[in-house]
């Protein structure tokens, strides 16, 4: 026998759903059977009677009677929770379904972004050595244009004292005036 906690008076109760049960017209088995209630039938709670461990129902079919308390629970019917937990399963495949494939959309939006953060690290990489193969370019430019200016120079230095030697070696010119007189 299972221990029970005594039931309220309220319509939340339904007849356990592994039997049937008969509906007495008194709070024992002492009393006229009234007929049968189904496993999972819906039932308002009347009153109960602790010393016989009976309780007063009225059924779907608006029967006054008394059952064992230890078949009446506050727990819905298996036959009155499928339709809801089919209907509550059809909804978390749905969303099951949903969530999936904004997973598979999410994946593919990280695949692409990381081609592209590859695409463009390669693209980092290969500007990053134009950059310094330019740099190193654009320091050779200076030092041939710093060395070629120097090279000038020292022409134009050459050039101006090798000017200054020829030209003191150049004979004077003579005044013809001195040379009558």
């Amino acid at each position: 026998m299972q221990d029970t906690p005594p039931l309220e008076a309220s319509s939340s109760h339904y007849i356990r759903d592994d039997l049937f049960i008969f509906m007495h017209t008194g709070p024992s088995r002492n009393y006229r059977i009234l007929g049968s209630v189904e496993a999972g039938t819906p039932v308002t709670v009347l009153g109960s009677d602790s010393d016989t461990e009976y309780t007063q129902i009225k059924d779907n079919q608006d029967r006054t009677g008394w059952v064992e308390s230890k078949f009446v629970t506050t727990t819905m019917s298996q036959s009155e929770q499928l339709p809801m937990i089919s209907e509550q399963l059809a909804d978390s495949q749905a969303n099951l379904q949903q969530v999936q494939q904004e997973n598979a959309r999410l994946r593919q939006q990280l695949n692409d972004a990381r081609q592209k953060v590859t695409q463009l690290t390669t693209q980092t990489e290969q500007q990053a050595s134009e950059v310094s193969r330019l740099t190193a370019q654009v320091e050779r430019a200076d030092k041939d244009e710093l060395v070629t200016w120097f090279t000038r120079g020292g022409m134009v230095a050459g050039a101006g004292i090798l000017l200054g030697v020829f030209l003191t070696y150049l004979p004077k010119k003579r005044n013809r005036s001195k040379e009558w007189m």
